[in-house]
């Protein structure tokens, strides 16, 4: 009887589950942080996002939410990982998404008007701030919802104010007290500094600088097309003004490690955020009544200018079904709700930092003994600057705006004697092909003219070219045909090696030639990700074939070829002699050269990346200081880049190479050296006249090889420099990868994949004519 009561017990409880099936939503983005917080963490931001999406599942049981994780692109364009989830139709349901890649998200699909969320909850903008809201609506509809706001404020340590008499309750108000403030807080023997920028998205901080100026990064014009702006008189105030920082010695540095820096009291300011919910964003071990917040310093134009922010919640628009798609508006609802905001401030004060959190926020939800003396000044500088913040860059493709942005602080900086109106001159232009598509129509029509005209050249030559290997191919044919008459295999014969061969055939045209086919068509297309990709014929050529980046790519490629070759190619073949002619431990030098074959190019490149940091400690520089030679900035000087970047490559190639070699060696019979050393020939005789002549056609080989590989560099670039300083190491294969999955432009990226491959087809031929022509024997001994 028991049996049977627990039999039905269990058929109860499965009825019921199946009637309250739990709805499932994958929330998430392109980082893992910027979804659900990591269970483990001990973070008390994390923690108190935590509980946040804790209280939304106990007030909706029926909801389950799931972490979104996903493969991830590491380094510049690691934003654009989630686009690999949304090709691959694994997107999260509910999205983050960022500002800046709000347009960017809405142009290719992947986001839903909220229309429907904000018809049921009608108070779910309340609490966005005006400025922010305005940037909200992309073609008359909501596609996203802010549930954190944040603005950049200048932060800056109240005891190095202290120490050299300044006034630690008093920021810089202007330029020109930050300036001088600066050169005050500067203190070369303890490694102080003023201020500090970012090796990269050093403009992320100086949009700050150019919206104090008055200016802006893109504007509309009358036609509603987003265009670049900021080659303005704003633009050269604030970028002028960005040189006098960084080229005056003893104001401001380029700073790896700026945390750190913090910490440990060798920065004196810095740019932060403070958000809608906490007044101190502090994420450093110091004591809170170390840290002075304030205003960002006005600009000439008298006012203040900062960068407003937010973290937002959209909806997957493969979303379609009603209750899964009601279920991510009470989500999206819930987080930017006023319970929300209280739940995040009650989790900051149980976790002991609420005197960290916005006193109005404490006020209201009755932690008032939490309101710190040092925490109204704070208060007073985030309602300034809410009241003075401006969104961040806007714009259908603005993800990577700040890299593009960079360009122009690097020559400002490189070039002293370079005009400020030239260098935005040039990249503006920049932005305006290469992220926000837009182009002068006559321009536009002038190049497809000329580019037609190449194109139908081109075509007749391919004709004539074909027209002539098929009249060939048919002689031959016809030739073999009738020397060959009476001599036919039969059909069984025939079939039976077609049906050994159509796996593999199968296999190559799947992998190999489908995806060709289908990259041909992309570059003739301007590509979308999620369909709907539009046919533009060649005008992803004419891109190419215009782009100043593109042809420095094509140079750099060739040029890192010839100094792969000129100062790596041989050394391995002297590795090799040199281990041929070791009497002991050869296995053990074998195993030490090869090492660095196991490890991949990316971690090679990281390692020197380290190695050769641009500060005093810097490895390379401390090598350098103990001969009283100055430190050297290495990957941040044009001139010495190429030859940073190659370094690594040669160290990681060169005994792996040597290994290659050293068995070719042992294929060299004795007796030819013996004679030799009977004819009283020398070492280098011996080496000139026997070992490289043996060697010559895996030489010749190892040449070509080399050659293609060293016009496809592109990682261990993009680890050590990211193609700069100023394109002084991009490479085409940089260029291709850039515009493909950081500007979301697959055809320019296809067609210039296109382009670099003719040129690598052309070293393959040649390499196939050299094989030809090659015998392989077994070894002698």
């Amino acid at each position: 009887m028991r049996i049977l009561w627990c039999l039905l017990l269990v058929l109860w409880a499965t009825m019921a589950r199946a009637q309250t099936e739990l709805i499932v939503l994958k929330v998430g983005g392109a980082y893992s942080t910027w979804g659900i917080p990591d269970p483990n963490s001990t973070a008390p931001f994390d923690r108190a996002r935590r509980t946040v999406f804790e209280a939304f599942t106990k007030k909706h049981p029926e909801i389950k939410l799931e972490r979104f994780t996903s493969l991830s692109i590491q380094g510049p364009a690691a934003e654009s990982g989630i686009l690999m989830a949304y090709a691959g139709g694994t997107a999260p349901d509910i999205v983050y998404v960022n500002m800046r890649l709000m347009r960017q998200y809405v142009g290719q699909g992947f986001l839903q008007p909220l229309d429907g969320l904000l018809e049921k909850y009608p108070d779910t903008l309340t609490r966005v701030h005006p400025n922010l809201k305005k940037e909200l609506s992309v073609d008359g509809h909501v596609y996203s919802v802010p549930y954190a706001q944040f603005v950049q404020a200048l932060y800056y340590r109240k005891d190095l104010f202290r120490e050299v008499g300044l006034d630690p309750n008093r920021a810089p108000q202007t330029w020109d007290e930050f300036y001088t403030y600066c050169q005050k807080l500067y203190d070369e023997k303890k490694g102080q500094w003023g201020f500090t920028f970012p090796p990269s998205d050093g403009s992320w901080y100086w949009i700050n600088f150019l919206y104090a100026a008055g200016g802006d990064v893109t504007r509309q014009n009358e036609k509603g097309q987003y265009v670049a702006a900021f080659n303005s008189d704003a633009g050269e105030k604030a970028l002028a003004f960005y040189r006098k920082l960084m080229t005056t010695k003893g104001i401001s540095t380029k700073s790896t490690t700026r945390a750190q820096d913090i910490s440990t009291g060798k920065l004196a300011m810095w740019f932060s955020y403070q958000s809608d919910d906490l007044t101190n964003m502090n994420s450093f071990d110091l004591n809170p009544s170390l840290i002075g917040i304030a205003p960002l310093p006005k600009g000439p134009t008298g006012l203040r200018g900062n960068e407003l922010n937010a973290s937002m919640w959209g909806v997957n628009a493969s979303v379609k079904e009603g209750k899964k798609l009601q279920a991510c508006y009470d989500f999206v609802n819930f987080m930017a709700s006023e319970a929300a905001s209280r739940i995040r401030v009650q989790a900051y004060v149980e976790n002991g930092l609420g005197q960290l959190v916005n006193p109005k926020e404490l006020k209201k939800w009755g932690y008032e003994e939490f309101i710190t003396v040092s925490a109204r000044p704070w208060l007073e500088s985030q309602e300034a600057l809410f009241a003075s913040g401006k969104p961040e860059p806007a714009g259908p493709n603005m993800a990577f705006i700040y890299k593009l942005l960079d360009e122009p602080l690097d020559q400002a900086t490189l070039y002293p004697d370079r005009s400020i109106k030239q260098i935005l001159s040039a990249a503006e232009q920049k932005v305006n092909s290469k992220l926000l598509n837009y182009a002068d129509p006559a321009t536009v029509a002038q190049r497809r003219t000329v580019a037609n005209g190449i194109a139908g050249v081109i075509l007749a030559l391919l004709t004539v070219l074909l027209g002539r290997v098929f009249t060939q191919a048919w002689r031959g044919r016809k030739l073999a045909t009738t020397s060959m008459a009476g001599s036919r295999l039969p059909l069984r014969t025939h079939l039976a090696a077609w049906a050994f061969m159509l796996p593999a055939v199968f296999s190559v045209a799947l992998w190999a030639y489908f995806p060709l086919l289908k990259g041909m068509v992309m570059a003739f297309q301007d590509y979308r990700i999620l369909g709907d990709s539009k046919w533009i014929g060649l005008d992803n050529f004419i891109e190419a074939a215009t782009q100043e980046t593109f042809w420095k790519g094509f140079y750099n490629a060739f040029a890192f070829t010839g100094w792969l070759l000129g100062l790596g190619f041989m050394l391995p073949i002297i590795l090799a002699l040199m281990l041929n002619e070791i009497p002991k431990g050869k296995v053990i030098y074998r195993v030490l050269y090869y090492l660095p074959a196991v490890t991949t190019s990316v971690i090679v490149a990281m390692l020197w990346k380290q190695f050769f940091d641009a500060s005093p400690q810097g490895f390379a520089n401390a090598l350098l200081s103990v001969f009283h030679i100055e430190p050297q900035k290495w990957l941040q000087d044009p001139a010495q880049a190429k030859f940073a970047v190659v370094l690594p490559l040669i160290w990681a190639g060169a005994g792996p190479g040597s290994i290659i070699y050293l068995a070719a060696l042992q294929g060299i019979p004795d007796e030819m050296y013996e004679a030799a050393d009977l004819d009283g020939a020398g070492v280098l005789t011996k080496i000139w006249r026997i070992t490289l002549p043996t060697l010559s056609p895996l030489i010749i080989i190892n040449l070509v090889g080399a050659t293609i590989g060293a016009f496809k560099i592109m990682e261990p670039v993009l680890v050590q420099t990211a193609g700069g300083p100023d394109y002084a190491t991009h490479t085409i294969g940089l260029e291709i990868w850039y515009n493909a999955f950081m500007f979301l432009k697959f055809g320019y990226a296809t067609a210039a994949a296109w382009m670099m491959g003719l040129v690598l087809v052309s070293l393959t031929i040649y390499q196939l004519k050299v094989l030809q022509n090659v015998k392989y024997s077994t070894a002698g001994r």
